[in-house]
């Protein structure tokens, strides 16, 4: 073993020593969910285990963040190449795509404290190794220099965390947001919590994590969610809430989807662990086989994360379907429907393998209400067999499944109430036009919708009507909006519910 060699693993293990004595102080100082962040000042060496979390920038001049990761050997050497850990977005920003191997020119600056400018160290990187948004955010960048060279310049890595976390984790984030004045990391703590399968945000996979960590910006993406006893990294940022307009948000009441956009989420990337073999990234071996993966969504932007069991004519309640279309590269794709996104990730239940020419999933979709998710993927042979390793390159799409809307009922003197037996509706939302002009109802973002506390009242001036209606559940989860023309003494469904 060199000389150089030996120091460089002194010094990573002496780091170590440093940031975590017999006495190991709080990782967050103290700082709460309610706490603002706070810039990290490293002038007297008071952040080393940090040095490695550091300012993603690509040619064209656009920043994200990134986290240089613990990939020592077995025997605890630094032998390979240095590897970051960043979103898989600030890569290249293609919902359902996953690439190996891509050209990416770009740089990360480490020692990205904002009261030490001249200790900083930037790095090129040479190759994006894996780069994924098919059910996950994440990227694997290697840099054009070797682990061992920046363990001796003081460039501290990180571990991944061994566990993927099924309960709330005590959590901090470490970044470099953009918007602030002290332009370097910043630290802000909360609370890591699962979706329970459902991703109640839009261009969010069912796999995510959220928290609401102060002083997260757009420009945090790609940064690290540590845990705060360990500094192991948990997760990677992908989406934060401040992208969303505060205005909008606080317009917000008993609204799922709002409520969700003023979460932050990340994605876990333990899994990844499995990819690193004696200190190199190998997406090849029985235990990490990351792909090429290439689903297009026809129409996403029509998707809806929510779905309604609907009541027809005859009273009978009939299912929404996936009603999905898409295409994928492999000739061959296989699918299931499940409740909780984990089962992706199983064996179990897929569907036999079906040929991808004008790929169509349109089964029912319940009948139990809540979350399901659709995992989808692509294989070369309609034989070829399902495993763990396979199974990490699926594609998730999920839906939240809820009752019947509400119907309307005529009581005395022209007082309308819903029914709220059974549905789980617990809040009501109403407007009306004159039948004769329209008798078309505005989606649930529409701002004349407004809450009926113990029903309306109509005027029989106003008769015929058109009522537009829909409810919420406990949770702020919609029903169906429905559409009801109203005349005299009677309620006619127009139309039942879309």
């Amino acid at each position: 073993m060199s000389l150089t060699h030996t120091a460089c693993v002194f010094l990573y293990f002496l780091l170590l020593g440093t940031v975590w004595p017999s006495h190991a102080r709080d990782l967050a100082e103290g700082l709460t969910e309610q706490s603002p962040s706070v810039a990290l000042e490293n002038k007297n060496q008071r952040y080393p285990q940090w040095t490695g979390i550091g300012s993603l920038k690509n040619a064209l001049g656009q920043t994200c963040n990134a986290v240089l990761l613990d990939t020592l050997n077995r025997q605890g050497k630094a032998v390979g190449p240095a590897y970051v850990l960043t979103a898989g977005h600030c890569v290249f920003y293609s919902y359902g795509t996953a690439r190996v191997r891509q050209a990416f020119t770009a740089e990360v600056t480490f020692n990205y404290f904002h009261d030490t400018p001249e200790q900083r160290a930037t790095y090129a990187v040479k190759t994006a190794h894996w780069s994924s948004m098919a059910g996950t955010d994440l990227a694997v960048l290697e840099l054009d220099t070797s682990l061992g060279v920046l363990v001796a310049g003081a460039i501290m890595p990180l571990k991944l965390a061994s566990q993927r976390q099924t309960s709330n984790r005590e959590v901090i984030n470490v970044g470099a947001p953009t918007g602030f004045l002290k332009k370097g990391l910043r630290m802000s703590a909360c609370v890591e919590s699962t979706l329970n399968s459902f991703a109640e945000h839009p261009g969010v996979f069912p796999s995510a994590l959220r928290n609401r960590c102060n002083g997260l910006r757009p420009g945090s993406s790609g940064s690290p969610m540590l845990d705060r006893n360990t500094n192991e990294i948990t997760s990677i940022i992908s989406k934060v809430a401040s992208a969303i307009q505060k205005d909008i948000l606080n317009s917000c009441q008993n609204n799922s989807a709002c409520e969700a956009a003023k979460f932050n989420y990340s994605y876990p990337a333990n899994d990844l662990y499995y990819c690193f073999v004696d200190g190199v990234f190998r997406n090849d071996t029985p235990t990490c086989q990351l792909k090429a993966v290439d689903i297009t969504l026809d129409e996403p932007w029509n998707l809806k994360p929510y779905v309604h069991l609907q009541r027809d004519d005859a009273d009978q309640v009939t299912r929404p379907t996936w009603n999905l279309r898409f295409s994928i590269q492999e000739p061959f794709y296989r699918f299931k429907a499940v409740n909780d996104v984990s089962e992706c990730a199983r064996t179990q239940g897929y569907q036999v393998a079906a040929a991808s020419d004008e790929a169509y999933i349109n089964q029912p979709i319940g009948p139990v209400l809540g979350p399901h998710v659709l995992c989808i993927l692509g294989v070369q042979k309609a034989e070829q067999p399902l495993t763990e390793a396979l199974l990490r390159n699926v594609f998730t799409h999920s839906v939240f499944l809820t009752n019947p809307a509400p119907a309307p009922q005529l009581k005395h003197r022209y007082h309308i109430a819903w029914e709220t037996q059974h549905n789980g509706f617990s809040q009501h939302y109403y407007y009306s036009v004159n039948a004769s002009i329209s008798t078309t109802c505005g989606d649930i973002d529409d701002d004349r919708y407004a809450l009926a506390m113990d029903g309306i009242f109509l005027d029989i001036a106003e008769l015929p009507i058109a009522l537009c209606s829909y409810a919420r559940n406990n949770a702020g989860q919609p029903s169906a909006i429905r559409t009801d023309v109203i005349t005299g003494a009677t309620v006619r469904s127009q139309r039942q519910a879309r």
